[in-house]
């Protein structure tokens, strides 16, 4: 059976946001909908992400190992800092065109 930890159960909504996101993205035209799913699947992957290095780098820290720990730690600052930047995005591509040029996420 799978561990039911808050983290676990932030890891599997990010990675079924994912698959969501992905099968809604791979079905429909262009549109300012269509790039609302885009954000959402990738705040999706990076939640999932930092669900998974959290809990590495909690792993490491019980375990007493530095090099693991900085790694993780290393890479749950690097995935944490573009789910908040996909947060953003998506915040953003929610409100609309405001008359600045906007991206999509997959361009």
């Amino acid at each position: 059976m799978l561990p039911v930890t808050p983290i676990s159960i932030a890891g599997y909504a990010g990675a079924g946001l994912v698959v969501i996101a992905w099968l809604v993205v791979s079905f429909t035209a262009p549109s300012a909908k269509r790039a609302v799913f885009e954000w959402l699947g990738a705040c999706g992957l990076y939640l999932a992400l930092v669900a998974l290095f959290t809990n590495l780098s909690l792993r490491a820290q019980q375990s007493g190992s530095t090099a693991a720990l900085v790694a993780f730690g290393f890479l749950l600052a690097l995935f944490g800092s573009g789910l908040v930047v996909s947060l953003v995005q998506t915040l953003l591509a929610i409100r609309g065109p405001s008359g600045r040029a906007s991206a999509d996420a997959t361009h």
